[in-house]
């Protein structure tokens, strides 16, 4: 046995420095007896919860060894526990402290002890809690920085080459209580039960993971190819819309997404009776639809953004990230401008949102400015940054569209003998 974990941790190449994550257990102490006849550093990091009585012997054990190994200690303490959630926020905890250490000595390796009953265990709980068919492949050997050398290796081979090698541990009781967790339930009573029907069941949960994980792979590929195109949404087979959808949303740093969420995606994409939509995701951003073009963004709170105001003659005014101009004199060269007429003197022309019932006279007829979106094919973001040029009648002298693209009202536009004013308008500095 000693010599299966030994050649399973000689087959990776370890770099100069390794962070190893050791609480005291039997398998984090394998693993550093077994990175010990390797030539690499290591930092022993211990994350001390204060959850038990037993936490400071144990980390007392923890820094022992790493005095015996000839190893750095390094111990951060768990100062603020949450109320609920408490695993999920350790687990946060322990990682952030691992990535900082990482970081602190300049490695790019974290090395963790789970092994193949964690790893069953984990699958088993996806399973159970109904987690995505991907999820059923359970934790990878290499993700990023973390390298989890054992996950072939069964608990009961740890606890061998400890016995095989004189390796003392630390027992967490905790463990062994079938209320205190979930995985505490599988661990010491689903998993036994499962093998007196197959000695291998870990083995072959493991086993069929792989090939979870295999599968998810080939997928991924097939995938990415497909969402290179993705704006060509109708050419994508059915069958390869979905996972083509998700690797989207990841490429797109969004992984929180539900399945409903997902299927409205998709019914969306696929209604060619609806050429615009948009579906709320979390954290406030939205999937919209524009056309043949689908995109990610933010939602704005625009109404804040778009006050209302009136521009004075020959005098600047902010305006939604940019300031105006209502003037009587030629532009400077290197301006951006639009260019009117007025059939009489105003005191000011008011620059604001555009409104459902504006209209805008056009060459062939008037025109209100939601079928004028429509035909322009603008997006929901542009449509939102709709403003208009109004006299103090409110009306409308000209829309803008998009970027520096403007609309004049046909019944505003300068002809000859007549005199002309212009909006002068430039990005205001950030």
């Amino acid at each position: 046995m000693t010599e299966k974990i030994l050649q399973t941790i000689q087959q990776y190449n370890w770099p100069e420095t390794v962070i190893v994550a050791v609480s005291g257990g039997v398998d984090s102490v394998v693993l550093v007896h077994a990175l010990s006849k390797t030539k690499a550093n290591l930092v022993i990091a211990h994350v001390n919860y204060r959850l038990r009585e037993e936490s400071d012997d144990d980390a007392d054990f923890v820094r022992q060894l790493a005095t015996q190994t000839g190893a750095i200690f390094e111990e951060q303490v768990w100062q603020h526990i949450p109320d609920h959630a408490v695993e999920k926020a350790a687990r946060q905890f322990r990682y952030d402290f691992f990535e900082e250490l990482a970081q602190k000595y300049h490695t790019n390796t974290i090395a963790v002890a789970h092994h193949a009953d964690d790893q069953a265990e984990t699958v088993l709980l996806k399973m159970i809690r109904g987690g995505r068919l991907q999820q059923m492949g359970g934790m990878q050997t290499k993700n990023h920085k973390v390298i989890r050398p054992f996950l072939s290796i069964t608990k009961q081979e740890l606890i061998t080459y400890a016995q095989d090698n004189h390796l003392g541990w630390r027992q967490d009781k905790t463990n062994f209580d079938v209320d205190y967790t979930p995985r505490n339930l599988l661990r010491n009573d689903v998993l036994p039960k499962l093998t007196t029907i197959n000695q291998r069941a870990v083995r072959h949960i493991n086993n069929m993971a792989a090939q979870i994980l295999q599968q998810q792979r080939l997928i991924d590929n097939q995938a990415k190819i497909y969402a290179n195109d993705i704006q060509d949404w109708q050419k994508i087979p059915t069958l390869w819309q979905l996972p083509t959808l998700k690797y989207w949303l990841q490429k797109n740093k969004l992984f929180n997404i539900k399945e409903n969420q997902l299927q409205q995606m998709i019914q969306l994409l696929s209604n060619t009776h609806k050429p615009n939509g948009k579906i709320a995701l979390a954290d406030n951003f939205e999937f919209i639809k524009t056309y043949q073009k689908i995109s990610i963004q933010k939602q704005q709170n625009m109404a804040q953004v778009l006050t209302p105001v009136m521009l004075k003659l020959n005098q600047w005014h902010s305006f939604a990230k940019t300031t105006f101009m209502w003037t009587d004199n030629v532009p400077m060269n290197g301006q951006s401008f639009i260019k009117f007429q007025l059939t009489r003197s105003l005191p000011y022309l008011s620059l604001r949102p555009a409104k459902a019932s504006d209209k805008i006279a056009l060459i062939n007829g008037h025109k209100n400015l939601r079928r004028l979106a429509i035909d322009e094919k603008l997006t929901p973001q542009e449509r939102t940054m709709m403003w208009v040029l109004a006299t103090a009648d409110d009306e409308v002298i000209a829309v803008h569209l998009r970027s520096n693209q403007w609309r004049v009202n046909a019944d505003f536009a300068v002809k000859e003998n007549t005199q002309p004013y212009w909006l002068v308008c430039q990005i205001e500095e950030t």
